[in-house]
């Protein structure tokens, strides 16, 4: 049995498998994360493990993934397992997180400014995260924006402060033909094996830069928030997008602040506050990351 230990971020993960895409996988796409021992503490630990014994392991080819005791995704086939390991360190964040905010978006940093990008399944959220990822932009999530309520800065002595995010750098998951447009728009970037026929299709992952690992504990000051939407054959189109209609769509993305009660609340109002909103329409990766590349803070 394999077993790797390291952080992302402020959490500390523990993984062990001996199937051999999950094995491939954390070995090629984590090798540059800070390696802990085991007297270093863990926040979440997850085996991904052959389902049965050794004959129906033989023969069935499934797997099993258990976040302590825990089990989420059932029984899959094993050549998923590489995507089911993302999704359940994904899943420790997502339901475990109470003190901090947490929405379904990715998140980016330029010259200390955050960029969260939230958008319905589908819209390419991830495909534009990727691009902009290795077109200046330091990736900070593509899946999970984290707000800690705790970590403020006042950007103005007129206005309230604003909450940092946390950076949770990881590899980004791109589905179907998402993974041919990022390979075409930069080819020598890392990527993981492909799992066919998972629940989301087609899956690969693309390994985060290694300054985006390195500099992950730098936490920038949300900015910025996009919704993106990918339309076949549009030019890149921005709308201004109302704060309050922001607060409001931006907040069903999200869980945690509600349980915060009125803190919660505050803090994404005061997000919402200090960012400019904005609906992005895009057809071409390369459109949208020099669109990106001009966005200044207003």
């Amino acid at each position: 049995m394999s077993r790797f230990h390291f952080s992302v971020g402020p959490f500390a993960y523990q993984i062990e498998s001996d199937i051999p895409c999950v094995v491939q996988a954390v070995e090629r796409m984590y090798e540059d994360y800070p390696r802990l021992t085991d007297e270093d503490w863990t926040d979440f630990h997850i085996r991904v493990v052959p389902d049965g014994g050794l004959l129906r392991s033989i023969f069935r080819r499934k797997a099993r993934l258990f976040l302590d005791n825990a089990e989420p995704f059932g029984v899959f086939n094993r050549n998923q397992a590489g995507a089911i390991l993302e999704w359940g360190m994904n899943w420790c964040l997502w339901l475990n997180l109470y003190h901090w905010i947490i929405f379904h978006a990715a998140m980016l940093e330029k010259d200390g400014r955050g960029l969260i990008l939230a958008a319905e399944s589908g819209d390419g959220k991830s495909t534009l995260a990727a691009a902009l990822a290795f077109s200046g932009w330091r990736l900070l999530s593509d899946e999970l924006t984290l707000i800690d309520p705790e970590d403020t800065v006042s950007l103005r002595p007129d206005a309230p402060p604003v909450a940092r995010m946390v950076p949770i750098p990881r590899p980004i998951c791109l589905k179907n033909s998402s993974i041919d447009v990022v390979k075409a728009f930069r080819p020598d970037l890392t990527f993981s094996l492909t799992y066919p026929e998972t629940t989301k299709g087609r899956v690969t992952h693309v390994k985060p830069s290694k300054d985006a690992v390195e500099r992950m504990l730098e936490r920038p000051t949300p900015r910025w928030i996009v919704f993106p939407k990918y339309v076949p054959g549009s030019a890149p189109r921005w709308t201004k997008w109302e704060k309050a209609e922001a607060l409001i769509q931006f907040g069903g993305h999200g869980r945690g602040y509600s349980m915060l009660g009125k803190k919660g609340f505050e803090t994404v109002a005061n997000v919402i506050h200090h960012c400019s909103c904005w609906r992005f329409e895009y057809s071409r990766l390369e459109d949208a990351a020099e669109e990106f590349a001009k966005l200044r803070v207003s």
